[in-house]
């Protein structure tokens, strides 16, 4: 195991994942609708005693995704 200090685990954490906020963020949706994609299995949940993130290259996957969504079923938008 690695000998890591608060500050680069802390870095490690930044880079690999996403709080929920940092998630809503950058998907720009509702949290009602995060939690619908969640339930349904689109977006993975990571729970750790109490702690809950959220794989930082799948949310940025998504958002790419839902823009070509957005533009396609909401032209107006745009």
């Amino acid at each position: 195991m690695l000998n890591l200090n608060r500050k680069e685990q802390r870095q490690l954490l930044d880079n690999y994942f996403l709080s929920t906020t940092e998630a809503l963020a950058i998907l720009r949706i509702s949290k009602q609708n995060f939690y619908s994609l969640i339930h349904r299995d689109k977006i993975t949940k990571i729970k750790k005693d109490g702690a809950i993130l959220f794989f930082k290259e799948e949310i940025l996957a998504r958002a790419n995704t839902q823009n070509q969504l957005r533009q396609k079923y909401r032209p107006y938008d745009f």
